[in-house]
């Protein structure tokens, strides 16, 4: 019975080429899109979902309460991971990060890693099973190493790396390690990334950060013993800050004033594994919003909607083609069941073919897709089970839905309404009528988001960050020496073309290395708590950066006592709240007292989104320096750039990032917005022209209806532009219904989204003027092009059978 149904249907297919074609067509776009759409949200839901201890396992973050505001910091005291483990019920192992590349060399070969500095207990913690070597005994001692299996192939070939000896460059100097185990490669949806595992142990200055309760410097995870909760560790920790940070919570205290009373001002919270990858306190934070998944199934739901919408109408449209072979059918006594399983049938073709078309599409755009839209996505996720089957499970859904509901609506006409010719048109034309609605809300959603957007990256491109962001060079240091910094200024001085040169802590923006980040630290001045940006500079910050120089001086080397001077900006000045900032003394963590030499004005050292906080610039750490910045003057910026990245790696043979200007890194900090970006407009189009080809098939449906109505019209003297109008408005008309219901919905969206940026675009409401504008002209061209071949048809053929 079942075969027959498919003999039947794919014969009426055939005879529908042009319904066939644009059903399939639509649907197939729209199953590729919603596939690619959806595995992309499984994958970024599924980080680190491996680990056999994920549900026990939490990172440490910090919440100051600062009067009112909130601060969160992921950096936490070396000593309060032993206070934590030793004083605290229930916490079976804790273990610090410390990510960095390294060099390391074996023989006469060179590499970079990228290397974790970890505690004894990481591997009992996470699960990266091991290929060589016993995980009970491997990193328990200081001086060895773990290697996953691509760098342990990378250095030694196929030589058994066990008991090898390589060498790892810390803090400049060549030191040996031996080799104990070898993990497996890591999975691509680990948050963890690694090349090399060492001890923590080994990180520079460690002996002063192990009893250091002032200095916050590495991330901090906890593995829970099962039965104990989160609320349970956050609750214990409580008392522990208080024994070991008690004056700092008494400054705190005093500083929030009224609004800390009866609450705690320094709290630790904990961070599920599970949640790593979007949440932006992590560590291992992906730069992705948290609603980034969602808005992935989202638009998938969206652009399937509106391909099944299409499926519908058309179907339904259709069907009152067929009057005669339903009439038949039923007159013989085809009951309902079977006329439904008949055009359902049809329609399980319609969907079966889209569906193995939209598999190739996706196999052919799968590397394109993740080269625009930043993924990794591969084919590996289709090996997973449960992906299978909730491709399966939508497949069948989306069959069951926009098939089953032109079949169910067919299958209940009566017959005696079929066989006078009355089929119900009115009703019809209002459930089609909703749904080109629907359609059109979706499209114009999608445009004015993307128009919204655009608006604010350009916005971001164009704002005054109160620096040179477009003449100045940053060079990651990559381990660099005080002596490979000296030369490198010496010979940049011998360049025309370099006008100054200078050295950070920290980048502005994010650098081709991939890293940006900040560095906070908090002091008593005048009884009150003060919590600022800290950064170390070197000579020349200022001028290189064209800061503007409000009151005072910058740091210089003629001045000896510039070893314990600060320059601070606005922000900074107004919390110390004195007449004139400079010769200001403060103490920051105990320290030798700081004087303020000079105040600049506020710029943007961090992302948009964020307001200008306190600054404080230091110049007595040198080995604090990450960066060098180079300001320059020329009409050829990439021969300069090129140039001066030679020398560099001239005089630092084992440099491995890239220079990169300024204005470059500040737009890599924006990334998360570009994909935004990219992915709504590319949601837009797909809306647009899904949209655009069921309305022009219900456009030739509707004029066919109507042959005979435009024959007598012409005949009577109507105009080709007056039928043209009179056969658009009813299309028109609903697109402009579904421009006032878009409108509001795409500005409470966006207005939300802009609340992420402290500095933002306003929304304007000429945006959805044109975005109607330009949805209405679409629909026009769509319909019109119909209208007009119906309305310059010879009204003899269409009136001669009357």
């Amino acid at each position: 019975m079942l075969i027959s149904y498919l003999k039947i249907a794919w014969r009426n297919l055939r005879k529908q080429k042009v319904f066939a074609a644009v059903n399939i067509a639509g649907m197939s776009t729209a199953l590729c899109a919603a596939l690619l759409l959806s595995v992309t949200a499984y994958r970024e839901w599924t980080f680190d979902n491996f680990h056999e201890n994920s549900a026990h396992i939490y990172q440490i973050v910090s919440e100051e309460n600062n009067g009112g505001s909130i601060r969160t910091t992921s950096s936490i005291s070396v000593p309060l991971s032993a206070a934590i483990q030793k004083e605290i019920p229930g916490v079976k192992a804790t273990t610090f990060m410390a990510g960095y590349n390294l060099p390391v060399r074996y023989g006469d070969k060179h590499f970079y890693l990228s290397t974790e500095k970890v505690n004894a207990s990481f591997l009992q913690m996470f699960t990266f099973p091991l290929v060589k070597g016993n995980k009970q005994t491997a990193l328990q001692q200081l001086n060895e190493v773990v290697l996953t299996e691509n760098s342990a192939a990378a250095i030694f070939k196929q030589e058994d790396p066990i008991g090898k000896a390589i060498e790892l460059n810390l803090s400049g100097k060549w030191q040996p390690f031996i080799v104990s185990a070898v993990a497996a490669n890591l999975p691509d949806n680990s948050g963890i990334s690694f090349d090399l595992l060492t001890r923590f142990e080994n990180e520079p200055d460690y002996a002063t950060y192990k009893s250091d309760w002032n200095s916050s410097n590495f991330p901090l995870f906890v593995q829970l013993d099962p039965g104990v909760s989160k609320a349970s560790l956050e609750k214990n920790i409580v008392p522990l800050l208080h024994k070991y940070y008690k004056r700092k919570i008494e400054d705190m205290q005093k500083d929030a004033g009224a609004s800390a009373k009866g609450k705690e001002v320094f709290l630790m919270k904990a961070l599920p594994m599970t949640s790593f990858h979007l949440d932006e306190r992590s560590n291992f934070y992906s730069g992705l919003n948290k609603f980034y998944p969602w808005l992935m199934i989202i638009l998938a739901v969206l652009i399937i909607s509106i391909a099944g919408i299409n499926f519908i109408n058309l179907s339904i449209a259709r069907s009152f083609g067929r009057s005669g072979e339903i009439g038949l059918r039923k007159s013989l006594g085809a009951m309902d069941r079977q006329l439904l399983l008949q055009f359902w049938a049809e329609s399980f073709l319609l969907c079966f073919f889209s569906f193995v078309l939209s598999i190739g599409m996706m196999l052919a755009l799968l590397p394109y897709y993740n080269q625009t839209f930043g993924h990794n996505i591969s084919l590996h996720i289709f090996q997973n089970i449960w992906v299978l089957l909730g491709v399966m499970v939508g497949f069948f859904l989306v069959t069951l839905l926009a098939g089953g509901l032109p079949a169910w609506k067919v299958a209940r006409l009566n017959i005696v309404e079929v066989l006078k010719g009355k089929l119900g048109m009115g009703k019809s034309s209002t459930l089609r009528n909703g749904l080109i609605i629907i359609q059109f809300v979706v499209a114009v959603v999608l445009i004015s988001c993307t128009s919204i957007i655009w608006q604010q990256l350009n916005f971001i491109q164009s704002a005054p960050l109160g620096y040179n962001a477009t003449q100045v060079i940053s060079i990651p240091l990559d381990n660099a020496t005080p002596a490979n910094i000296a030369a490198m200024r010496s010979r940049l001085a011998e360049l025309p073309e370099v006008k100054s040169v200078t050295a950070s802590m920290l980048n502005l923006g994010m650098g081709k290395d991939g890293s940006s980040g900040n560095w906070t630290r908090g002091f008593g001045y005048q009884n009150k708590q003060i919590t600022t940006q800290c950064l170390v500079v070197d000579y020349d910050y200022i001028k290189t950066l064209d800061l503007k120089m409000l009151s005072g001086r910058d740091f210089s080397r003629d001045y000896g006592t510039d070893s314990t001077a600060v320059v601070i900006n606005e922000k900074m000045a107004k919390l110390l709240d004195v007449a004139d900032p400079v010769g200001t003394q403060f103490s920051m963590d105990e320290g030798k007292p700081l004087h303020v030499i000079g105040v600049v004005k506020d710029y943007h050292y961090e992302s948009l989104r964020k307001g200008i906080e306190p600054l404080v610039m230091i110049i007595n750490e040198p080995t604090a320096l990450n960066y060098i910045f180079v300001k320059v003057e020329t009409p050829n910026s990439v021969r300069s750039i090129s140039k001066i990245s030679a020398i560099w790696k001239d005089i630092n043979p084992l440099a491995e990032n890239a220079a990169s200007f300024l204005d470059e890194n500040t737009q890599r900090m924006y990334r998360q917005e570009q994909r935004f970006s990219r992915i709504f407009m590319t949601g837009a189009v797909l809306a647009v022209i899904i949209s655009c080809m069921g309305l022009f098939a219900i456009a030739v449906m509707v004029m066919a209806q109507r042959q005979k109505e435009i024959g007598i019209r012409k005949v009577l003297g109507a105009s080709v532009s007056g039928i043209v109008l009179l056969l658009s408005k009813d299309f028109l008309r609903l697109v402009l219904i579904a421009v006032l219901i878009a409108a509001p919905a795409a500005w409470y969206f966006m207005d939300r989204w802009l609340e992420r940026f402290q500095f933002h675009v306003n929304i304007h409401w000429w945006i959805f003027m044109l975005t109607g504008l330009l949805a209405v002209c679409i629909a026009f061209i769509t319909v019109s092009m119909q209208s007009v071949k119906a309305a310059l048809a010879n009204p003899v053929k269409s009136l001669r059978s009357e």
